[in-house]
């Protein structure tokens, strides 16, 4: 059995520290673009939102996973618990809201100005603080339950209806704070989808339109609109897979009463994954993420 939870403590230790140091990288160069160019767009103040908050999930869930496996038991106490188990399930409703606004705001950009979405355009360019602040707000206060709820290592008596964070229990979760959770991620869920399928027809539209202009022996690059449409279809497929995936194990083991260390730790990964694998998608599409086109 040791060598088992060594397997898991250097599973979920690897996936951390990589998905850690590739989320610092796009942080320090959407930062030093910024600061190169003296002005910033709403798609590269989301990308830096989004790096810092991965880098939060995977600190905040990860690092105490890979200790837990390696050997450190009942290493977080009641406070220590509340902390860690609130900044990671905020980072995780931040993820999929950044998320839902990074589409949303790119559909509505690459718009045609004789579309209905053309006079939001400019509204939403303005507005770009706001809709990410009141994101920021909503989910820190959508998670306070969080914290009221949850127990560190033997201080639950009743384990009856609670649900494990490995080493921490939240107790008596309540209906309002699983109804707005739910809510939100469903209409996060559907905003994404939405505007994902509007921005592969419109980019669709566009490029049939532009082959028929172009001569068929013009230099056969693909164009920016393409490259922005892989990375769209990308991370939107990444991202519902493993949210999907997680969801179902979730509510396996929640409403089941399943108690596998096995299944647990295959949902806990599931959870780390997104936050890891999206560095990596940006990473070799850096250069047309930040072409004009993905900076209007």
């Amino acid at each position: 059995m040791l060598p088992n939870i060594i397997f898991l403590g250097i599973m979920f230790l690897s996936v951390t520290t990589v998905g850690t140091i590739a989320n610092f990288f796009l942080f320090t160069f959407y930062l030093l673009n910024i600061l190169s160019r003296n002005k910033i767009s709403f798609l590269t103040f989301i990308f830096i939102q989004l790096s810092m908050v991965n880098s939060t999930m995977l600190i905040s869930k990860g690092v105490p996973q890979t200790l837990q496996g390696l050997g450190w038991n009942f290493f977080l106490d009641n406070v220590g618990c509340k902390v860690v188990f609130y900044f990671h399930k905020v980072s995780q409703g931040l993820s999929i809201s950044l998320t839902c606004l990074l589409c949303t705001f790119q559909a509505i950009t690459i718009s045609p100005s004789n579309s209905r979405w053309a006079e939001f355009k400019v509204r939403a360019t303005q507005h770009t603080i706001p809709f990410n602040l009141f994101c920021w707000v909503l989910n820190l206060l959508i998670e306070i339950p969080i914290p009221v709820t949850t127990r560190g290592p033997g201080s639950s008596k009743n384990i009856t209806d609670t649900f494990d964070f490995v080493f921490c229990t939240a107790e008596h979760i309540m209906a309002v704070y699983l109804i707005m959770t739910i809510f939100r991620n469903m209409l996060c869920l559907g905003f994404m989808l939405s505007a994902s399928c509007y921005m592969v027809l419109l980019l669709h539209k566009h490029h049939k339109h532009v082959q028929k202009i172009l001569s068929s022996n013009l230099s056969p690059r693909r164009h920016p609109e393409t490259r922005a449409t892989q990375t769209i279809l990308l991370l939107m497929s990444t991202f519902v897979s493993f949210y999907i995936l997680d969801l179902i194990l979730t509510l396996f083991l929640s409403y089941f009463n399943q108690k596998s260390p096995w299944m647990l730790s295959t949902s806990i990964f599931l959870s780390l994954c997104y936050p890891t694998i999206s560095p990596f998608l940006l990473i070799p599409r850096l250069p047309s993420c930040t072409c004009n086109f993905w900076s209007k």
